[in-house]
């Protein structure tokens, strides 16, 4: 060979990239036949991507790529034995899920993963190909049979990382955790008294029920839940449900939180119509040693105190009303700021009988004066 031939030779090869197996290369694609891919590596030899090395995944070469377009790929070997640098892009891919899975770790950010597998005390969920054990007692969620998680798409905190060993362990339960702390201080912080929010009723108690307000729970009394008398909140309310509910207070210190559902639009003591003197009618709906509560028309309820349930000497309302009767009653006082209506039942009563005795009276006084007409007539 010629000097010049000789230079020639060697200003081509210093020219060419300096490829080597294990190292990430960019090409352009210059044909896909069947479904390997050939690329151009810009070396004297072309890169080919047989459909083995191309994906996890049914997806075919001409389905993502066409000639002309820039491809990256591992090299597996310079020379696949037919003078071709055997490429990957699947080992590529798996490579760039694992510098981003040891990134997360190493930043302590959560990592996706898929349940694939159920094993003694825990399940194998794979974030690409690596391989995670998350013990069921760092699962989110208590289950019975460990199968519910099989296919599932979880978000992991990595809690132990040792490659070497192939020990890797994640905690579905820390990440869950770690997010209920972020919204339960992003809550406090915008909470305010008046605000009007949204919740979901958690638990239901005979003196009112709990709503998560997005991660902290508030008290809902039983007062506040509706402007008529309940005896329990299930009379208005289901465990599940959204409500929009006001913060009446809210203690920083104590982390307690007292809530409002009842509206002012609806308070039935904004126009109260009625005036001492009103006969009205309604239905007992509740009844206590010292008196009965009538439901009145619009919704307002009045007191009958056991004094002015009847005329006659009893020991308790019972003695006298039922539950669900009909009544008539007089006005006798009414108290905005009290938010009170009393009404008397034994005032009816005793003008009935006054007029009763008024009409026997009179029936008697006629009866007198046809007697002495008989008389003198009969004189």
């Amino acid at each position: 060979m010629s000097k010049e031939s000789q230079d020639f030779a060697e200003l081509y090869e210093n020219s060419l990239k300096k490829l080597e197996e294990g190292t990430v290369v960019e090409g352009t694609i210059v044909d896909i036949i069947g479904e390997d891919i050939f690329v151009d590596l810009g070396y004297k030899a072309d890169g080919v991507i047989p459909r083995d090395e191309f994906s996890y995944s049914d997806e075919k070469p001409a389905d993502k790529y066409k000639v002309g377009d820039t491809i990256s790929a591992y090299i597996l070997r310079m020379n696949n034995g037919q003078g071709n640098i055997l490429l990957s892009t699947k080992r590529l891919q798996v490579k760039q899920l694992r510098e981003e899975f040891e990134n997360n770790v190493k930043e302590d950010k959560p990592v996706q993963a898929k349940v694939t597998d159920v094993v003694n005390g825990g399940v194998i969920a794979e974030s690409g190909n690596i391989k995670i054990f998350v013990p069921q007692t760092q699962l989110a969620k208590k289950v019975t049979d460990l199968v519910e998680y099989r296919g599932k798409c979880v978000a992991l905190k990595i809690i132990e990382y040792n490659p070497e060993k192939r020990k890797i362990v994640g905690s579905e339960r820390k990440l869950a955790n770690e997010e209920k702390q972020k919204q339960v201080e992003k809550t406090w912080s915008e909470i305010s008294e008046g605000k009007v929010v949204k919740g979901t009723v958690k638990q239901l108690t005979d003196y009112g029920a709990f709503v998560d307000i997005g991660g902290v729970d508030g008290l809902l009394h039983i007062s506040e839940i509706s402007w008529k008398q309940i005896k329990h909140p299930s009379e208005v309310l289901r465990v599940g449900q959204e409500i929009e509910v006001s913060i009446l207070k809210a203690d920083t210190e104590t982390k307690k939180i007292s809530l409002g559902y009842r509206k002012a639009e609806d308070n039935p003591w904004a126009n109260v119509k009625y005036q001492v003197g009103d006969i009205v009618d309604g239905t007992v709906v509740s009844m206590k040693p010292f008196g009965a509560f009538v439901e009145l028309p619009d919704g307002l309820e009045g007191l009958v105190h056991i004094s002015n349930i009847t005329m006659r000497r009893i020991a308790k309302p019972q003695d006298a009303l039922e539950m669900g009767q009909e009544v008539t009653a007089k006005v006798v006082e009414v108290d905005l700021d009290k938010k009170r209506i009393e009404l008397s039942i034994r005032e009816l009563e005793g003008a009935a009988v006054e007029g009763e005795a008024a009409a026997e009276a009179e029936l008697q006084g006629e009866q007198i004066t046809l007697d002495s007409a008989m008389t003198e007539t009969a004189e």
